[in-house]
């Protein structure tokens, strides 16, 4: 296996680099140009119209796994294929072939990437059966990234903030929505954390009516902080940036992947902004705060009049106390969602 954490991201850049240098076959009968990864019987090659394919030793387990092909990926089960490394002899062999079909460089990398952790999280030598589960989170990940964005890069970038600043991210993590259009952002039984940011000096937020009538044995925090736009070098990170300080703490694979699918689901086809948008962390750092939804002024769903709906509005939370300030009877104590963030 590789090395955990921030060995891992080195070998996957580097792994990145030499599939660069991988030499296109002139037509997808002839040998293709492979390098191996780490001690895994797996290889990386290139096709002739320079797409990463993965080539996949998969155990001889019966398996009626069917091939799939859709817009940028293709997956062929079982395939007889001539292989060729380091200019060595050319080799046939059978292998479940994963392609992604498309040039674009950042998407090539993202593809190399998470496909490089998803065969750390199965068995070395995977059925087919097992391999198609991974397979279908792969797809799920890349037919994403062909739709529009579902939120603002600002909201991901807070939420990820969340995430990186607190005392055990896996916990949130798993708590995470799979959607960017659910209720609430984090959800962990009855406990419920809305992430809300903006740019202005006061800490002015929407809401919707329901965010802020939850059910009457759930409870919910809002996580306010003021997130501003700025350069690399002036001490911003990207969502990439985040998401790299995340997986230096998380060890878990399951975990890492998560994070990718959510993140994608989120940005869509604005992949290129994970990278060249950055944010001010230490004023974000700075400026978060927890409250108690229950002191966050809202209309109760009482005095909406019969027949009204999509009620929604402007709160703005300056004057409340943040749930760590001493005169804050807010209990955190019995809550495992709550208590993962300090």
């Amino acid at each position: 296996m590789m090395n955990k954490k921030a060995n891992y991201n080195m070998e996957s850049n580097a792994i990145f680099s030499q599939f660069k240098n991988l030499v296109k076959s002139t037509t997808n009968n002839e040998a293709f140009d492979v390098i191996s990864i780490s001690d895994l019987p797996h290889k990386l090659g290139v096709s002739c119209e320079g797409f990463p394919k993965f080539f996949v030793s998969t155990n001889n387990s019966i398996s009626s796994t069917q091939n799939i092909i859709r817009e940028m990926l293709s997956v062929e089960y079982n395939l007889p294929c001539f292989i060729v490394e380091n200019g060595d002899v050319k080799q046939k062999d059978c292998f479940s072939v994963i392609t992604l079909r498309t040039n674009d460089v950042s998407l090539q990398a993202y593809f190399i990437e998470i496909f490089l952790m998803m065969l750390q999280k199965i068995s070395k030598e995977p059925s087919r059966r097992e391999l198609s589960i991974e397979v279908e989170n792969l797809i799920t990940i890349f037919s994403t990234l062909t739709k529009p964005p579902r939120q603002k890069l600002q909201g991901l970038w807070a939420e990820l903030l969340i995430i990186e600043r607190s005392l055990h991210p896996e916990t949130l993590i798993n708590a995470w929505h799979n959607s960017p259009a659910a209720k609430y952002d984090f959800t962990l039984g009855r406990d419920k954390i809305e992430v809300k940011s903006t740019s202005s000096e006061e800490r002015v937020h929407h809401f919707s009516l329901d965010q802020l009538n939850p059910s009457p044995n759930s409870r919910l925090l809002i996580a306010s902080l003021i997130v501003r736009e700025s350069g690399q070098g002036s001490g911003g990170l990207s969502v990439r940036d985040l998401y790299e300080r995340i997986c230096r703490r998380v060890t878990a694979i399951s975990a890492r992947l998560q994070l990718y699918t959510i993140m994608a689901e989120t940005i869509g086809s604005d992949l290129a902004k994970l990278d060249n948008t950055f944010f001010d962390y230490t004023e974000a750092s700075d400026t978060l705060s927890f409250y108690d939804s229950n002191d966050v002024p809202h209309i109760d769903k009482t005095a909406v009049p019969q027949f009204v709906s999509e009620v929604k509005f402007s709160s703005n939370l300056s004057h409340l106390i943040d749930i760590q300030n001493t005169l804050s009877t807010f209990d955190c104590s019995n809550s495992p969602l709550y208590k993962s963030l300090f």
